[in-house]
């Protein structure tokens, strides 16, 4: 479901700092999981609201409470602008399409690549791994 500044769901807002140099901005709660206090984040990124990331307290950097309309506004829009971790679980609904990323192209699969890469491959053959170990070298 897409969402607008307008259509965001009541709750509290607010940007994120986690350690590892990790950013969400969302709709944030506090739960207790697991006999303990966590923070739940539903991020934002683009026009969709993510599934929840929960975070202990202990990896909490800065948390910095702000409106619906600044988390909409700060929201990331491009996959690199997330942590790893978030953004391995965003629907290939939600990626932008290549038009919207230049340079980066996203196959069927919703997997990205970058344009130099694929045109690296491309010199250089499409089985670059001899070897089969993963490795391009």
């Amino acid at each position: 479901m897409q969402i607008t500044a307008d259509s965001l769901p009541e709750g509290e807002y607010a940007i994120v700092e986690a350690l590892g140099h990790r950013t969400l901005i969302g709709r944030v709660t506090e739960i207790e999981r697991f006999g303990t206090k966590l923070l739940q984040v539903e991020p934002l990124f683009g026009d969709v609201m993510l599934g929840p990331i929960l975070l202990g307290g202990g990896s909490i950097y800065q948390f910095t409470p702000c409106s619906a309309d600044i988390a909409f506004a700060r929201r990331p829009k491009s996959p690199y602008q997330l942590p790893a971790s978030v953004a391995a679980i965003v629907p290939v609904i939600a990626l932008p399409s290549n038009e919207e990323l230049p340079g980066i192209l996203v196959d069927d699969d919703g997997d990205c690549r970058s344009e130099a890469a694929e045109a690296r491959a491309a010199r250089l053959g499409d089985d670059i791994d001899e070897d089969d170990d993963g490795m391009p070298f």
